[in-house]
């Protein structure tokens, strides 16, 4: 059962990685200027880049921290059991903050400093004061954008991976 655990936490993180990705490459893209546009790739490698490397990132996160665990721990605390929809909404809860604003931040990191090695040094600013600012425009949308999509999402994973279902929580489930 925790291998089959882990699974769904990869293949959840892939897919929420990858919207992230996507989406921060969007709102960065959409809120630019046309200076701000210069310093950066091209469309198309913008949103590949982004979405690889958010994927990395996420996937990294979730090898590394037990989100899964947590998200179970927090159902249990408040006697939410699996499948029901009290369940999904806590479980869901942080491994999806966690990892939007992680990968959020990671990948914004990378992506300023970037764009900020393309910027004359005469007229960059600080590069912590436009990494925040780029950041801090992501959050809310990513942990907004992250939590609604594993909610839809986790169900379907969990039941094509074989964890959820009748008999998931007795015995017979586990085998």
């Amino acid at each position: 059962m925790e291998k089959k655990s882990k699974i769904v936490s990869i293949i959840m993180s892939v897919i929420m990685s990858a919207v992230m990705g996507i989406l921060a490459a969007f709102l960065v893209r959409y809120s630019a200027t046309e200076q701000q546009l210069s310093a950066m790739p091209p469309a198309p490698v913008m949103y590949i880049l982004n979405t690889v490397e958010s994927i990395t990132v996420g996937v990294l996160l979730v090898l590394i921290l037990p989100l899964g665990k947590w998200g179970r721990g927090l159902a249990a605390k408040a006697n939410a059991v699996p499948p029901s929809f009290k369940f999904t909404l806590l479980n869901c809860l942080p491994v999806s903050v966690i990892s939007a604003i992680v990968v959020s931040a990671i990948v914004c990191f990378i992506n300023v400093v970037q764009a900020h090695s393309k910027i004359p040094a005469d007229v960059a600013p600080p590069l912590m004061a436009m990494y925040f600012g780029s950041w801090i425009k992501l959050l809310i949308p990513s942990i907004f954008i992250s939590y609604i999509l594993s909610v839809i999402i986790s169900p379907i994973v969990v039941q094509a991976v074989g964890l959820g279902g009748p008999g998931a929580g007795s015995e017979e489930g586990k085998q």
